[in-house]
């Protein structure tokens, strides 16, 4: 008996639509269009079943190995696509292009868990401070003092699940921005120092709290913690990014790797 394809409601729909930030993931078409002369926005997409709702005989054999979703119609089984790529995807259906999809919306959903986490989640106005500073700092690589600490901890932490353009990254922050923010964090534990230990308690837990979610993916942990500090703060991305960075090497992000 073929199962019924189910109605979304519209707070369903404003999460669906909600999560492609107003694209289609397949081709980045806009999916939600204004027609010339309108002042009215007009629905450009469609709700697609990842792992389709009724397999066919032919999709049945391709998808032996693949285990099917609890429920079918669930938010997590299915995605907004423009009409031209659902159609393609159903018309032409390969598993490969369905995992394509699944990898697409666990990104999606992991979004969602970590945004939705973020929120409860607060961070001390001290950082404020020091994101401000950050945002001042010179940035001259003529200016750059020599290494003055150990670099080799961010290497120690870094060694697994990072991809090397973000330990680039990381690296290259710590280089060059550790020693002012270190100086200026230890002017500011004059003033308050219970604050400051409370903000890198703060910022290490939220930092287990992405590792949980993401055990096997550095990247993402610290793209999170960054875009946690950031949105908390309303700073800059760039200027958390720097100082997650920081972090990493002061020891508050990210674990020592095992030998």
């Amino acid at each position: 008996m073929a199962t019924k394809r189910t109605g979304y409601s519209d707070n369903q729909h404003s999460i669906l639509y909600g999560e492609t930030r107003g694209f289609c993931p397949l081709c980045m078409q806009p999916i939600i269009f204004r027609k010339q002369g309108s002042n009215n926005l007009n629905k450009g997409y469609e709700i697609a079943h990842i792992y389709p709702l009724n397999p066919t005989s032919a999709q049945t054999k391709a998808l032996v190995k693949r285990v099917p979703p609890p429920e079918i119609n669930a938010l997590e089984n299915v995605i907004a696509l423009c009409p031209t790529c659902h159609t393609k995807f159903d018309k032409d259906f390969l598993v490969e292009e369905m995992d394509k999809l699944r990898l697409i919306k666990d990104g999606f959903l992991a979004d969602a868990k970590a945004r939705e986490t973020a929120s409860q989640y607060k961070i001390q106005e001290e950082i404020y401070a020091i994101l401000d500073h950050i945002a001042e700092l010179s940035v001259d690589v003529n200016e750059i003092p020599p290494i003055r600490f150990d670099i080799s901890t961010v290497d120690k932490k870094l060694r697994v699940g990072m991809s090397p353009l973000q330990k680039h990254e990381i690296k290259v922050n710590a280089v060059t921005f550790y020693v002012p923010i270190r100086d200026y964090i230890r002017e500011l534990e004059q003033n308050d120092q219970l604050a400051i230990r409370i903000l890198q308690s703060q910022i290490n837990t939220y930092y287990l709290e992405m590792q949980k979610q993401h055990p096997d993916n550095k990247d993402a942990v610290f793209s999170f913690v960054a875009e946690w500090i950031s949105n908390r703060t309303r700073r800059t991305l760039l200027a958390s990014r720097v100082l997650t960075s920081f972090f990493v090497q002061n020891c508050e992000v990210f674990d020592v790797s095992a030998e």
